[in-house]
């Protein structure tokens, strides 16, 4: 289930679009939840899809995303991060198996989920092909296959 919403909430943050939605369209709930977690968000904008709820502010200065899903339940917060700053085990694989060119990095985001977990999502363009690695906070590199659902 985590799999599941983690998909689509990566699918979203690495370039698909959702639409945007005013304040008072979003369930009071998730509207309530945030305003505790992120008392100090400015610049708020929220987007609903039809498996979650985002909502992109600045805390401190730094760009961030939360998520809920429909029911109001927080999934997580991602927020991009220095390409250098990964786990050096996690680095060391990437230079060496998807090295510069052909590989040219697009995108890294730090994705910590509900639960405290903390994942990286970085995402590499090689001619016309999208790659996505799903990197854990122990330097674990794997290919992430994103939504697996049919």
């Amino acid at each position: 289930m985590k799999k599941m919403f983690l998909a689509a909430l990566l699918a979203v943050t690495i370039g698909a679009s959702a639409f945007a939605a005013p304040d008072k369209s979003i369930n009071y709930h998730i509207r309530h939840q945030f305003s505790i977690a992120f008392n100090d968000a400015e610049n708020v904008s929220w987007k609903i899809d039809r498996h979650f709820v985002k909502a992109s502010f600045v805390l401190d200065g730094e760009q961030m995303e939360a998520f809920y899903n429909n029911e109001g339940d927080f999934l997580g917060t991602s927020k991009t991060f220095a390409f250098d700053k990964l786990p050096k085990k996690a680095l060391a694989i990437i230079m060496q198996q998807y090295p510069y060119p052909p590989y040219k990095l697009q995108e890294c985001i730090e994705f910590v989920n509900g639960d405290g977990d903390k994942n990286y999502f970085v995402s590499f363009q090689k001619e016309n092909e999208k790659l996505v690695l799903q990197i854990s906070s122990f330097g674990k590199v794997e290919l992430f296959k994103g939504d697996q659902r049919k």
